[in-house]
């Protein structure tokens, strides 16, 4: 399989997204550019049992001192506290602006590790090395990094672009139906907002065996990555259009925040595009054809809105209101228009909507 490179290109940098299968050469190259005296990996505990001794020895064939860190594995350990150990470690071992981070891990991962780069000694070089579909698909594209915090999802953050991105599909080779799922999600996501074409492409792929069908899967990866890289380009700190990304992201941070992060971040936006396609259809955005469509589709995935009554209506409200998006006191919604496109009115594509709708939604859900 041929490797393909996407180019995300903003006022100040470039970023090429690498997506195929064994990607060590590409790697090696990514790193030779980046010019490093000293390589650090980041990792969490599982990948860096996982993978982290062949990147090294990748990375040895270069002749570059590298080490890697790794923190506790999880969504619960992407906060301040992880960070601020992590800059302590490279501090204590002095290693000063010509090196170079690599993000190998999950989205958890690429976020932290991304958040150090940017921040440590004011900013130096990294590159994303993402190890799940998840991550390939969202995450690890479009240059924005950060943390949780007791408020919410990623409230502390900044937009720090990577020096490049490896998606090598070999790292799904193992991947679990939950974790495929999981990363689908955000694809799906792109496409019901932006190429409604690309929803067919998702269902060929092997939940149980992605690689088994891996065309499908790499053109699903690129495409949901040419969608991203594209509005990223457009609207690079998310002022407008690019808020388009986060469909389904307000119900789902505030769900995920609830459950502790107990719930996976694909399936929380899951069920935030069912509240949200449900909002739509009654604000009489979206017609009610299209609202099954979207809950018929997500049926196919075993997603149903049946976790969601876990949680109070009032629970979910407040906790909204902690999302970045929040304009004026009013939280802002993408909304969906049909399938493969979003509603834009004086040129805006996020609305505010009335706690009141919210509230008859989660309603008519439960």
């Amino acid at each position: 399989m041929t490797p393909r490179t996407i180019v995300l290109k903003t006022q100040g940098a470039e970023c090429p997204i690498t997506v195929g299968l064994s990607l060590e050469s590409e790697v090696l190259a990514a790193i030779k550019s980046a010019a490093p005296e000293t390589v650090v990996i980041i990792a969490d505990s599982t990948t860096a049992q996982l993978w982290g001794d062949k990147v090294l020895s990748l990375i040895q064939k270069l002749g570059i001192p590298a080490e890697i860190f790794s923190f506790a594995e999880g969504e619960g350990n992407k906060h301040q506290e992880t960070v601020t150990s992590l800059q302590h470690s490279l501090l204590e071992k002095r290693y000063g602006r010509n090196s170079l981070i690599i993000a190998l891990g999950g989205g958890v991962v690429g976020d932290v590790a991304g958040y150090v780069a940017a921040t440590y000694l004011r900013g130096v070089p990294y590159i994303q090395m993402p190890t799940t579909l998840l991550a390939m698909v969202d995450s690890s594209v479009g240059g924005k990094v950060g943390i949780d915090t007791p408020f919410g999802k990623n409230t502390v953050g900044a937009f720090y672009l990577p020096h490049a991105v490896i998606s090598d599909l070999q790292f799904l080779s193992k991947l679990p139906r939950e974790h495929v799922v999981n990363g689908l999600i955000e694809a799906i996501k792109e496409f019901l907002t932006s190429d409604a074409v690309g929803l067919e492409v998702v269902k060929k792929i092997n939940l149980d065996d992605p690689l088994s069908t891996k065309e499908a899967l790499m053109n699903v990866v690129c495409r949901s990555i040419e969608i991203k890289v594209g509005v990223a380009m457009r609207d690079e700190r998310e002022q407008n259009e690019r808020r388009i990304l986060n469909f389904g992201h307000t119900i789902g941070h505030a769900i995920e925040l609830l459950s502790g992060y107990t719930i996976r971040h694909g399936y929380a936006v899951a069920y935030g595009i069912l509240v949200e396609s449900k909002i739509s259809e009654l604000l009489g955005i979206l017609s009610p054809e299209d609202k099954t469509f979207v809950a018929e589709y997500l049926s196919h995935f075993d997603i149903t809105a049946e976790p969601i009554k876990k949680f109070q209506v009032s629970d979910i409200i407040a906790a909204t209101k902690g999302d970045k998006k929040v304009r004026g006191g009013l939280v802002q919604y993408v909304l969906l228009e049909k399938i493969g496109s979003v509603y834009q009115k004086d040129g805006q594509f996020a609305h505010p909507v009335e706690d009141t709708v919210v509230e008859k939604t989660l309603e008519s859900l439960r």
